[in-house]
C-alpha cells in the first residue's frame, strides 16, 4: 500500500485516471489531502502496479494517474484508490471499469466510465456523469446536472438545477426536481416524484413515464403517445393561472401518467441512490 499527505485546507481541482479498481472520493472539512493507493486481493506483482501510478499534487492541483493501458489490459487486476480533500473541491475522474463513489460535499464532479457505477452525495454546483453500462447515482445536484448512460440507470434523490439525462436502455428515475428536467431515452422508464416550478421535456420511444406534480402547482400540460396510454390524476378544477410548471412528454408506444406527488412514493423510493 502506498500513501501521500499534502497539507492545506482550501478547496483544489483533483484529476483522477485509473482503469480498473474502485475509486473512493471523501470531501470534508480538513486541512490535509490524502492519497490511499492499494492492489487488488490477490494481485500479481503489486508492488510493480503501485510503481507505475502517478501522484503530484502543485499550486492545489492533485494528479492520479494509473498505468498504461496496453493490449493485455483485461488482465489488469485494478487498484483501490482513496482520496480525502477538502469540502468543495472540484474533481475529474476517468475510468474503464473502475466504480466511482464519492461521499461528503464537491463543488463540481466531472466523472467518466465505461463500465464502472458513479455514485455521488452532493454536487452543489456541476455534476457531468457518462457511463456505457454503469449506474449514475446522486443524492442532491446543485446547479446543473448532465448524465449519460447506455444501459445503465440514472438515480437522482434531489436535483436542485436544471437536469439533462438520456439514456438508451437505462432507466432515470429523479425523486424531486426543484428546476427545470430534460430527458431523453430509448426504451429506458422515465419517473420524476415530484416537481412544482420549472419545466419537465421528456422523450421517449417505448419507455413509460411518470411525472409527479406538487399539490396547488398551476401546470401547463402538452403531452402525446403514438399507441400508450395517457392519463392525468390532476383535478381540472384546479388552478390553472400563475402557471409555474410545464410538463411535456412524448411517446411513440409508452404509457404517459401524470401524479400528484404524493402518489409518485414508490417512484420516489426506487430514484434514491443505493448506500
Amino acid at each position: 500500500m502506498s500513501h501521500w499527505e499534502f497539507p492545506g485546507s482550501e478547496p483544489i481541482d483533483a484529476f483522477i485516471d485509473l482503469a480498473a479498481g474502485s475509486v473512493a472520493l471523501t470531501a470534508e472539512a480538513t486541512d490535509v489531502t490524502t492519497v490511499s493507493l492499494a492492489p487488488a486481493r490477490f494481485a500479481r506483482n503489486a508492488d510493480k502496479l503501485l510503481s507505475e501510478v502517478r501522484v503530484s499534487f502543485d499550486n492545489g492541483r492533485l494528479e492520479v494517474a494509473g498505468p498504461k493501458r496496453t493490449g493485455l489490459w483485461r488482465g489488469y487486476p485494478g487498484l483501490g484508490l482513496t482520496i480525502r480533500l477538502p469540502r468543495g473541491s472540484r474533481c475529474a475522474v476517468r475510468t474503464a471499469s473502475a466504480d466511482v463513489t464519492c461521499t461528503g460535499e464537491l463543488a463540481e464532479l466531472d466523472a467518466h466510465s465505461a463500465s464502472g457505477d458513479v455514485t455521488a452525495a452532493a454536487v452543489t454546483r456541476n455534476l457531468q456523469a457518462s457511463t456505457a453500462s454503469g449506474d449514475v447515482r446522486a443524492e442532491e445536484t446543485g446547479a446543473t446536472a448532465d448524465v449519460r448512460t447506455v444501459s445503465g440507470d440514472v438515480r437522482i434523490a434531489r436535483a436542485g438545477g436544471d437536469i439533462q439525462a438520456r439514456t438508451a436502455s437505462g432507466d432515470v428515475n429523479i425523486a424531486t426536481a426543484a428546476s427545470s428536467a430534460t430527458v431523453n431515452t430509448a426504451s429506458g422508464d422515465v419517473r420524476i416524484g415530484n416537481m412544482a416550478s420549472g419545466s419537465a421535456n421528456v422523450n421517449t420511444a417505448s419507455g413509460d413515464v411518470v411525472v409527479g406534480v406538487a399539490r396547488d402547482v398551476g401546470v401547463y400540460l402538452d403531452l402525446a403517445s403514438l399507441s400508450g396510454s395517457i392519463t392525468s390524476q390532476l383535478d381540472d378544477a384546479e388552478p390553472s393561472e400563475d402557471i409555474t410548471l410545464e410538463v411535456r412528454c412524448r411517446s411513440l408506444s409508452g404509457d404517459i401518467r401524470i401524479a400528484r406527488a404524493s402518489s409518485a412514493g414508490a417512484d420516489r423510493r426506487q430514484a434514491k441512490p443505493a448506500s
